[in-house]
């Protein structure tokens, strides 16, 4: 089950490139629809060279392709915005502006203009070089371009594009740490409502951002060391569970695959609230599926379903087996796959000892996808490994658990573990309706404000 189309709907054309390059690499398909998707997406940039040698491996020619016809327009065209980015550029580099950089904004550019003759216009020449750079390829000068665009500005919103911009730029100079980085101030700014302008379209804005910040966020939060920890805390917010199961219910399979290879020590508990999130994305499709349609269940989702929900270990173990290519085949989890796979065996494993407590090492190594010898040696391990209160009868070929109990004390700790959590985040949400109610009266009309009084007044 490929969610390549889904992912890439919500995504830059220019990071849709490494998804095909590995689609190519994993022959997922033919390697001629795969050369044609990619021109396709190369003739709306200005990487003409790229596209070139794209149609030159179609088409089995030397030829160019008609791309071809637009270099000197290009060309012409980065020339001029070169020269007239070089003042700004040099602005930037004086030493008594370097050292205002980190002042407010309105004072540096009120300086700027005072010292240096500096207009909008100029600052907007940063913004179409940027944006020049970025379409032939170029991400690293883009990137900087943006970044000094972005010290300077003060239209939010053109501001905000920028970060997109660099963010991408970022994804692809796989500089994780700045993408991280980028991409935390985005979360920011789009969780921020003040940030929207158009406030008759508030919720549709932010749904429509947060959409695209899910599949973006898969580059960083699968490349940078802690990021599938931060996905979980991200994708797990209330505002962004709402995402998922509005716009982008594919990011399950994401956020199944962080939280069955965390270490964090809330897997438990996150596990649980992952189990409610899959049950109610499968009443859904369900819904949506009519006699003559029936959706694709995602191998990951599936095997948490099965396991978790039916207790089913024969259909947990066929998920678990259809869990393999799919990993294989994922740009965002091929890197995870053994990890998965060997953390959801475990799983499988600490669920059939709390059913069954004389288990049949053969019947468990089936369950596991695992030949009789590779399943004695892994339970072996695994046994040893946990300190788990077990003993393995090699006569009879069978794993013996001892009685297994959980304190008092574990079950409090583990119950009241998010209450600190969901508490200040039910407060800080009743706060925020308090201010937009409050906001709201205070932007009514005289009339209106005297209707509120006093059905203030009849309600006391």
């Amino acid at each position: 089950m490929d969610l390549t189309n889904n992912v890439a709907s919500l995504l830059d054309r220019h990071l849709v490139f490494p998804l095909l390059d590995f689609l190519m690499q994993k022959e997922v398909y033919p390697e001629p629809d795969l050369l044609k998707a990619k021109y396709e997406l190369l003739k709306a940039t200005n990487m003409i060279d790229a596209a070139n040698s794209i149609y030159q491996q179609i088409h089995s020619t030397e030829e160019n392709s008609p791309v071809e016809a637009k270099r000197a327009k290009v060309l012409e065209n980065y020339e001029a915005l070169q020269s007239s980015s070089e003042t700004v550029l040099a602005i930037l580099q004086d030493p008594s502006v370097l050292a205002l950089l980190k002042q407010d904004k309105s004072a540096v550019v009120s300086y700027l203009e005072t010292k240096f003759n500096f207009t909008n216009d100029m600052l907007e020449t940063l913004y179409d070089f940027a944006q020049c750079q970025y379409q032939i390829g170029s991400y690293q000068g883009a990137a900087d371009l943006l970044s000094d665009y972005r010290v300077l500005s003060t239209n939010s919103e053109k501001s905000t594009m920028a970060l997109w911009g660099k963010l991408s730029c970022e994804i692809l100079l796989q500089k994780w740490d700045n993408a991280l980085e980028d991409l935390l101030k985005l979360k920011e700014i789009i969780d921020n409502a003040a940030s929207i302008t158009s406030q008759t379209a508030n919720n549709t804005q932010q749904l429509i951002q947060r959409s695209y910040f899910v599949a973006w966020s898969l580059f960083v939060f699968f490349n940078h060391p802690k990021g599938r920890d931060i996905l979980i805390d991200t994708f797990m917010q209330p505002a962004y569970i709402s995402t998922i199961q509005t716009t982008c219910p594919w990011a399950l399979r994401y956020l199944t695959a962080s939280i069955v290879t965390t270490k964090n020590r809330r897997k438990a508990s996150l596990l649980k609230e992952l189990v409610k999130l899959v049950a109610s994305e499968r009443e859904l499709k369900l819904n949506r599926a009519s006699s003559s349609t029936k959706e694709t269940e995602d191998p990951l989702t599936g095997f948490i379903y099965t396991l978790y929900s039916e207790y089913n270990f024969s259909e947990a173990h066929k998920s678990l087996a259809q869990c393999e290519p799919v990993l294989d085949h994922d740009f965002f989890l091929e890197s995870i796959k053994k990890e998965f796979l060997e953390t959801a065996r475990t799983m499988v494993f600490e669920s059939y000892v709390k059913v069954y407590r004389e288990i049949d090492i053969g019947v468990l190594s089936a369950t596991l996808g695992l030949s009789r010898d590779e399943g004695e040696k892994w339970v072996v391990d695994l046994v040893r490994g946990v300190r788990m209160d077990a003993k393995i009868d090699s006569e009879s070929n069978t794993v013996i658990m001892g009685a297994q109990y959980t304190s008092v004390f574990q079950n409090v700790i583990e119950r009241t573990r998010n209450l600190t959590f969901r508490t200040n985040l039910l407060a800080s949400n009743i706060e925020k309706r308090e201010v937009e109610l409050a906001n709201r009266r205070a932007g009514a009309a005289p009339g209106e404000a005297k209707k509120e009084a006093k059905k203030g007044t009849l309600r006391k």
